[in-house]
């Protein structure tokens, strides 16, 4: 799967955008071999990445090329890709049936974009094993929640997810509030998994803190992006994403949308605030604060239809990269097969997330599977009220899995096809 990814005639950034991950990774392992200075190291946004890139790339000889460094990083996406593979069939074992995890398998072939970003050294591959972690360990920990090495492992997930990609923190609140809920509605839960559940994400929360704490240790002195102005940058962008252009999916840059209102009126509002900011002296960030709090409470209705718009826009996969005209695949080639290429993709796309609702909506105990619906609920809250792309939803394709195939399986064609299946790939 991966030769044939590669061999598409559009490609995953290699270094990721502005190299972030990759330059921060190489730097450190730079650092660690004595051929650089540790002013030169950073952690500027997540830094779970850093520390996983950071240990094969100290693999090399004293000057690696940027590919020889590349290639490293693409052994450790396979790794974690088929390490989370393995997670998925497991977890669905353990929750459902040995057949419904042939199917997660199957849907996980299906649609490939795991393999797209296995060719890129950013957050996405680290983020989406994070994920099969948690749902893996909270399977294990919902039939067996006296084993201790559960728990660690539970933990870690969090705290990896959350390093990986912080905007997924919206995971530790949607856990209390489980754990609030469970205790007027469901004692049962509470009674067996309540404290420990407090434990941990107290304990996560304590690590998570520990760790940006840490990272502020590496930045201290140097010039390295300033986070809050960074978290304002990209919610200015998300006030003007799809607020007068509803249908408008372009990536958000010069390039591929120069032409449009929304980004237009996006720039010209930022050179307003700039100048605002000179004229006042307020800080770069509290001018953005106000601004976003005054927009958002004088457009209420303008931010439920983005936030709607923003959470189906993370379900589309488009391709930007690469105009219809150019577009080939062997022998196939031209606008006809680019749109045909997009239909197929997200019309698996499609029969992945009805198969998830099909499962929230026909089951039983939504609680026991609170860490399935709070991964992909916290990226849709998050990114929806803030600025969304399709691979910002990335990690969530894990619980999609799990939940997709118990859902489908309930349809009679599928299960059909599933026990057929099982058949030959478990010889049972």
């Amino acid at each position: 799967m991966m030769a044939i990814v590669l061999n598409l005639p559009f490609k995953a950034k290699p270094f990721g955008d502005e190299n972030s991950f990759f330059d921060e990774s190489k730097n450190l392992a730079f650092y660690l071999k004595g051929s650089m200075d540790f002013d030169k190291v950073t952690l500027t946004k997540a830094p779970a990445p850093v520390f996983i890139y950071t240990p094969v790339f100290l693999l090399t000889s004293d000057n690696p090329s940027n590919d020889d460094l590349w290639y490293r990083g693409v052994a450790v996406n396979f790794i974690l890709i088929t390490l989370s593979l393995m997670l998925i069939y497991r977890t669905v074992k353990t929750f459902f049936d040995e057949k419904i995890g042939v199917v997660a398998c199957i849907l996980f072939f299906a649609f490939p974009i795991h393999f797209y970003y296995v060719f890129g050294v950013t957050a996405e591959v680290p983020a989406f094993f994070a994920s099969a972690i948690i749902v893996f360990s909270w399977s294990r920990i919902y039939f067996n929640s006296t084993k201790i090495s559960n728990w660690f492992l539970f933990c870690f997930g969090l705290w990896l997810l959350i390093m990986c990609r912080p905007n997924t923190l919206l995971v530790l609140a949607l856990g209390f509030l489980v754990l609030f809920y469970s205790y007027f509605k469901r004692k049962d839960f509470f009674n067996e998994f309540g404290r420990k559940l407090f434990i941990t994400f107290t304990v996560c929360g304590v690590f998570c803190f520990s760790t940006l704490q840490l990272t502020k240790l590496f930045n201290s002195g140097k010039q390295v992006y300033d986070q809050e102005g960074l978290f304002y940058f990209v919610a200015h962008q998300g006030r003007y994403q799809f607020r007068e252009e509803p249908l408008d999916f372009r990536f958000w840059d010069d390039e591929i949308r120069p032409d449009s209102k929304d980004y237009k009126n996006w720039k010209i509002k930022a050179n307003d605030l700039e100048l605002y900011r000179l004229k006042t002296g307020k800080p770069n960030s509290e001018v953005y604060k106000e601004y976003l709090i005054k927009d958002i409470i004088e457009n209420p209705f303008i931010t439920i239809r983005q936030f709607f718009v923003k959470s189906f826009f993370g379900q589309v996969y488009i391709v930007n990269s690469i105009t219809p005209q150019k577009f080939h695949i062997g022998p196939f080639n031209g606008p006809l097969f680019y749109w045909l290429f997009l239909f197929f993709v997200n019309l698996i796309n499609i029969l992945i997330i009805v198969g998830a609702l099909i499962f929230l909506f026909k089951t039983k105990d939504l609680v026991k599977y609170w860490s399935l619906w709070a991964i992909v609920l916290a990226l849709l809250l998050f990114h929806g009220m803030m600025y969304m792309e399709p691979r910002y939803m990335f990690p969530a394709r894990v619980p999609l899995y799990v939940m997709s195939a118990a859902g489908l399986y309930r349809l009679s064609f599928v299960k059909k096809f599933s026990n057929f299946t099982s058949r030959l790939i478990l010889r049972r």
